[in-house]
């Protein structure tokens, strides 16, 4: 999915606070950044038919229809989800819900197992179906571009996200302001998108504003059936330099994230099942969604 820019005045702003890197004289440095909130692990429902659906039968939407005509209300939402989310396409194996999961997990609480109106809805269905609000989030983009050719490493597209934008980007939302953001963390045409909650920076100073760096980021992790968060890391090494906007250096010039966004909230459109509501969703869960 494409997503928005920030401002230009932004962005400059931003980056004239990335450039202030201490000069030093090979000192070595270390930091570690949390969130208060680790985004909960849920399942990215892929569009391609593999069992593991929305609209699968005994599946999110399944159950969702019938908690609705257990209430009076019209059925629908299986059928709209395989009608719109559903692709037999294995190309397009990747397709799926990864964007609409981080997004839930970063603003929604994490929805638990519950029986309403004679449906039982395990954790994965309610997790779904919270997801599922979640299709069209609202955001603030944060830096990159997506890229669309996977083959042409000269792009700029693709040697983006700098590594100065995710270096300011960890230190400005995971350690000062303790939020998450998510980041596509593949470099290519696919789109993986997972939260950040949590990252270990170790950095070597020389002297003319030059930084070595070693960052460990930690990601929320998609899982099946699962409560808390699973999460994974992954590590990243560049070089900054008063000025510039830093360069990837070993593995991480072909493997670092694509782009870097942060959700604010969820909206009705064309790509969101219009079956399942807010109000619904809340009603099954108990939870402010």
């Amino acid at each position: 999915m494409r997503l928005r820019r920030l401002s230009l005045l932004l962005i400059a702003a931003a980056m004239a606070s990335t450039m202030l890197i201490t000069p030093g004289s090979a000192s070595a440095a270390q930091e570690y950044g949390s969130t208060n909130k680790w985004p909960w692990s849920g399942y990215w429902w892929p569009m391609l038919e593999n069992g593991y659906n929305l609209y699968a039968n005994n599946g999110p939407m399944q159950k969702y229809d019938q908690y609705l005509q257990a209430t009076g209300q019209a059925g629908g939402a299986q059928a709209w989800e395989k009608a719109n989310h559903y692709t037999n396409d294995k190309a397009n194996s990747w397709w799926g819900h990864c964007h609409a999961w981080a997004s839930a997990a970063i603003l929604a609480p994490e929805p638990a197992a519950v029986t309403k109106n004679g449906v039982s809805f395990n954790t994965n269905d309610v997790k779904g179906l919270t997801t599922a609000l979640y299709y069209e989030p609202t955001f603030n983009w944060l830096s990159g571009n997506r890229v669309d050719a996977a083959d042409d490493k000269s792009s700029a597209a693709y040697q983006d996200i700098a590594p100065a934008w995710m270096d300011y980007l960890l230190r400005y939302y995971v350690r000062y302001y303790k939020y998450p953001f998510i980041m596509d963390v593949n470099a290519d045409s696919q789109v993986w998108n997972y939260p950040v909650f949590a990252y270990q920076r170790n950095s070597t100073q020389y002297a003319g504003g030059i930084e070595d760096v070693t960052t460990t980021v930690w990601y929320s992790s998609p899982d099946w059936n699962t409560t808390g968060t699973k999460y994974f890391s992954k590590t990243y090494t560049y070089r900054l330099q008063s000025g510039t906007l830093g360069q990837w250096s070993g593995t991480s010039v072909n493997d670092h994230p694509d782009f870097a966004w942060v959700p604010t909230g969820k909206r009705p459109g064309a790509g969101t099942n219009p079956y399942v509501t807010e109000k619904n969703v809340e009603a099954i869960t108990g939870l402010d969604v």
